[in-house]
């Protein structure tokens, strides 16, 4: 059985990978806060997308990509969202 938080990862990285052509033209470089298969917000800094992320979802259910002209697996980033100590 899948988690609630992995099925929210992985809907919103399938959503995010047809999302890419578009938000690459105006976030390049940028992470991107994504939650029910939907961009919330954009940063420049991984850090700073934690941040916003763990203080506007309690239940954890958000995931953060890079966007960049291939999809890339942040790896513990975008499959585990944590509560931040920074």
């Amino acid at each position: 059985m899948t988690s609630p938080i992995q099925k929210e990862i992985d809907q919103n990285f399938e959503a995010f990978e047809k999302l890419v052509p578009e938000l690459i033209k105006n976030h390049r470089g940028q992470f991107v806060v994504m939650r029910k298969e939907e961009p919330i917000e954009f940063f420049d800094t991984i850090r700073d997308a934690m941040i916003f992320a763990d203080t506007k979802f309690d239940d954890g259910l958000f995931s953060i990509q890079e966007i960049n002209q291939k999809p890339i697996d942040l790896g513990w980033f975008s499959h585990a969202p944590v509560q931040s100590t920074v």
